[in-house]
């Protein structure tokens, strides 16, 4: 009896592990996920759009100490992100980690080689991280962003 009880048991899960996966069906996170907002942000109308869509373009590395990747071993280092700060709030931050670094060419390039920043003004898709992130009590907020548009100021 208890052989067949687990020949069953095993033939039902196997059959439930094996559902073939639509592969139309987006990710829920990460880069090729759905758009759950954009920049400049239709949710937010009364925020000029000068404010939503300027920032500072970095290249992230080890060495760039960050409460995420303190969190997260890395997982984001060797690549470029933006950062956006919140005018009058001391304690937020807006950080869109770029997902189509294609789009900025080798203009951009230099940023690799020091630890400095130059202002933007970029345009893109608001993806979820595939990380849970919580911090508290500040605002930060991370982001994956596919760039539809990037430029210096």
């Amino acid at each position: 009896m208890n052989r067949i009880s687990i020949t069953i048991f095993l033939a039902l899960l196997a059959t439930l592990s094996c559902h073939d996966k639509d592969d139309d069906t987006p990710p829920n996170c990460g880069c090729t996920s759905k758009t759950i907002d954009t920049v400049p942000s239709d949710y937010f109308p009364e925020a000029p759009i000068e404010e939503q869509t300027s920032g500072l373009l970095f290249y992230k590395k080890e060495e760039n100490i960050d409460f995420f990747d303190d969190k997260h071993n890395g997982l984001y280092n060797d690549t470029f992100w933006i950062f956006k700060e919140t005018e009058g709030c001391y304690n937020c931050r807006r950080i869109h980690i770029i997902c189509n670094e294609e789009l900025l060419g080798s203009e951009y390039e230099f940023l690799k080689s020091n630890n400095d920043s130059i202002p933007i003004i970029f345009r893109g898709n608001l993806k979820f991280l595939c990380v849970e992130l919580f911090v508290a009590p500040a605002d930060y907020f991370y982001l994956e962003i596919k760039l539809t548009s990037i430029e210096q100021q």
